[in-house]
């Protein structure tokens, strides 16, 4: 028996004024939200491409900077290799005309201070 007086309650039923029931409402707010949502996704979906552009972009950069780095590295190395090779060879004497260079120099400004 209960289905029977329930039985005019369906969704597509339509109520004494002769509009139909919440249902269509309902069905309409969905078809908003699902539009809504559409939208979302479809900028969440440009900007996760956006993001990946610029993550490989960002990559690339630091593979650049990562070479240059290595190249500047191996210069430097070189550098101190022939720095290391200078300071161990048998002229040592240029310590000595260093001194004397400035010892020189020394000299003359003190003469000139003094008999200005």
């Amino acid at each position: 028996m209960r289905r029977a007086q329930n039985a005019h309650t369906s969704p597509y039923s339509q109520n004494a004024y002769g509009a139909y029931s919440d249902t269509e409402h309902m069905g309409e707010e969905n078809e908003t939200l699902t539009a809504e949502l559409k939208d979302k996704v479809k900028t969440l979906k440009s900007l996760t491409i956006d993001i990946g552009n610029e993550v490989r972009t960002q990559n690339s950069m630091l593979g650049d900077m990562d070479d240059d780095f290595h190249k500047s590295g191996n210069f430097l190395e070189r550098s101190m290799k022939r720095l290391g090779i200078l300071s161990k060879g048998s002229h040592n004497y240029h310590i000595l005309i260093l001194f004397l260079f400035c010892f020189v120099v020394f000299l003359l400004l003190w003469v000139a201070l003094k008999f200005r």
